[in-house]
């Protein structure tokens, strides 16, 4: 299943680049094209799982409900059998919907996940800092002086190693002189026992601070390869800066601005795509 779930997020990975590469420089304008896509397939099905002519039945029906209430607010008999006909109308449309929102949620999330990994952090500046840190599974910790970090040209080690002995932590800190995708190489015995790509420059890469051990660690961190439960290192962190993106002047997180714009994406297409809600 995981092996499934890996293959598939790669095949993801590989639709948003292409999607998102046009306007690799313009990360407003990428979350704008992102987020119509994202409304305009999840319309699509909802549309294709859903009963459409019973959910607009049933939507109407709710609808009749609340105006009955309005109407008769001041008659508590006829009340209280308007409020209980609304329940039942509003859990026949719940149930009704319930097929959508399952069949939404896998593809919903692998999205989540690509726009978490492009849009909340981003590539160090030529020039900029970050501290790279290890943690080793408590099997090696004894030998924690053994390792060590293998860095191509264009990285500078300013700083460390930094070593807690308690925890069985590394650190160090990292600068990059000039774009491109480095290779950082955990070394022990001579031979690399992890690894981690250093991005340095502009764009709308895949980068993750975090690489883990899971079944789902790449599911949830496509820009991050996982780590096996077995081997000496249990966790790595690259602390990249975070992406400050502004759209028409107003800086949002890249989850708002998502929700906010294929929302609205939706409600403008949906009778376009002939979609009932």
């Amino acid at each position: 299943m995981t092996g499934v779930l890996n293959g598939l997020t790669r095949i993801v990975s590989g639709f948003f680049d292409l999607l998102v590469a046009p306007l690799a420089g313009h990360p407003a304008w990428a979350m704008l094209v992102v987020s119509v896509f994202s409304a305009v397939w999840a319309l699509l099905l909802f549309k294709a799982v859903t009963p459409q002519k019973k959910l607009a039945d049933g939507r109407d029906r709710l609808f009749g409900h609340i105006f009955e209430m309005g109407l008769y607010q001041d008659h508590l008999s006829v009340l209280g059998s308007i409020q209980r006909d609304l329940a039942k109308a509003n859990l026949r449309y719940m149930m009704m919907t319930l097929p959508a929102l399952l069949a939404l949620t896998l593809p919903m999330v692998l999205t989540l996940a690509q726009l978490d990994s492009r849009f909340s952090r981003r590539p160090l500046h030529p020039g900029e800092t970050a501290v790279f840190s290890v943690r080793l599974n408590s099997d090696a910790n004894g030998r924690l002086k053994d390792f060590r970090l293998v860095v191509p040209d264009g990285v500078i080690i300013e700083a460390g190693p930094v070593r807690d002995q308690r925890d069985g932590a590394i650190a160090w800190r990292l600068r990059g002189d000039k774009d491109g995708e480095y290779l950082l190489q955990i070394m022990l015995d001579g031979r690399a026992v992890a690894d981690r790509i250093l991005p340095v420059g502009e764009g709308l890469p895949r980068v993750n601070e975090h690489n883990r051990v899971g079944p789902f660690a790449e599911v949830m961190a496509p820009g991050a390869r996982s780590l096996k439960s077995d081997d000496p290192i249990g966790g790595m962190t690259l602390h990249l800066p975070e992406r400050s993106t502004s759209y028409l002047g107003l800086e949002m997180n890249w989850l708002v601005a998502f929700m906010l714009f294929s929302l609205l994406g939706g409600l403008v297409l949906k009778d376009v795509l002939k979609v009932s809600l």
